[in-house]
């Protein structure tokens, strides 16, 4: 009888052991799996219900943008059709900033930080309030969630996040940092204009000599550097 206690007893003890090592084992996994480098390609589609901004959204068709991370810096590419192309530069590590702009205002370039930009956030930016929704669907082979953002206006911009995919979004304002995970799917409406963007492509390494530079915080030749104040009263004066 004691032999069989002692028996019982070893193999709950085994048992509760392998269970935990189980555990420890799939969430190491888990946290191998993620995605922590590489590309992500987005296709956009511009719609407008307003007769006033049909030529904008025109002039917005073929707009594409792709997003290179690793190491916590992360680098965006928003090609706006023939209007303007905006890269935006961050390092989370080094709180440091480049936003590079060409187009119709010329080459503009404006280093900030992480830092002053959530300041401004804080004095400037409508709230969201976000709702996570309890619906999933795969985009490119990956489950997403859904989230809701509503605006103080009332108007609700949709997003499809992954958990899969850990990239800094720290700085990248198409990356919203109210959203769990990395969004693989979201329609952003501002009331006369709606923005769908999905992703197209995934590349999960980058090639070890063109990530040197995708992340290089320089100043590129021919840009006019200037600051967060004279971008903004460029934009009041409707340049």
């Amino acid at each position: 009888m004691k032999c069989l206690t002692f028996y019982y007893t070893f193999n709950q003890t085994q048992m509760k052991n392998l269970f935990l090592s189980t555990i420890l084992l799939l969430s190491s996994l888990a946290a191998m799996a993620q995605m922590t480098e590489g590309h992500i390609a987005y296709k956009i589609d511009i719609t407008t219900d307003n007769p006033d901004m049909q030529m904008v959204v025109g002039m917005m068709q073929g707009s594409t943008m792709d997003v290179y991370f690793k190491d916590k810096t992360t680098r965006s590419e928003m090609k706006m059709g023939s209007m303007m192309n905006i890269t935006t530069l961050t390092n989370e590590s080094t709180k440091d900033v480049l936003m590079l702009m060409s187009g119709m205002i010329g080459q503009n370039a404006i280093k900030t930080t992480l830092t002053e930009l959530d300041e401004q956030k804080t004095t400037e930016e409508n709230p969201f309030t976000v709702d996570l929704v309890d619906e999933t669907k795969v985009i490119e082979g990956y489950t997403c969630n859904k989230a809701i953002l509503t605006s103080e206006e009332g108007l609700e911009s949709v997003f499809w996040y992954t958990q899969d995919i850990n990239v800094s979004k720290k700085g990248q304002s198409y990356l919203n940092d109210q959203v769990p995970g990395f969004p693989m799917q979201f329609e952003l409406n501002n009331g006369p204009m709606k923005m769908s963007m999905t992703v197209s492509k995934i590349d999960k390494t980058l090639d070890k000599k063109k990530s040197a530079t995708l992340f290089d915080m320089t100043i590129p030749e021919g840009y006019k550097e200037m600051t967060m104040e004279e971008l903004q009263s460029m934009g009041s004066m409707g340049m």
